[in-house]
């Protein structure tokens, strides 16, 4: 599978999941890039898309442009701005289990 995503053999890569109705494997995580998705209304079309910087923050819960410049403001460029989304928590989630914490200390 990686071979084929590598070398963008499409229909290896495609072929290289099973069934339609087998359970979706694993995202390999072999090199550095940044999450990759699948779709599967255009299988020829290109097996991978990654999503925009200002995608990605919206998935991890934070304001448009977040991570668009640093404390300095000097524009931060994307490698760095996928690295800092990467290596932080999404919100939602963080608020979601916080407030379960306190609503069982507050009892």
């Amino acid at each position: 599978m990686r071979g084929a995503a590598n070398d963008r053999y499409h229909v290896q890569f495609r072929d290289s999941f099973g069934f339609a109705d087998d359970p979706f494997p694993t995202l390999l995580a072999g090199g550095v890039a940044p999450f990759a998705f699948w779709y599967e209304d255009d299988p020829l079309g290109g097996c991978i898309r990654f999503p925009t910087e200002l995608e990605s923050e919206r998935l991890m819960g934070l304001p448009d442009g977040w991570t668009k410049y640093g404390a300095d403001g000097r524009k931060i460029n994307s490698a760095q701005r996928y690295r800092a989304l990467g290596n932080s928590i999404a919100l939602p989630c963080a608020g979601y289990i916080m407030a379960g914490i306190s609503e069982v200390l507050s009892k």
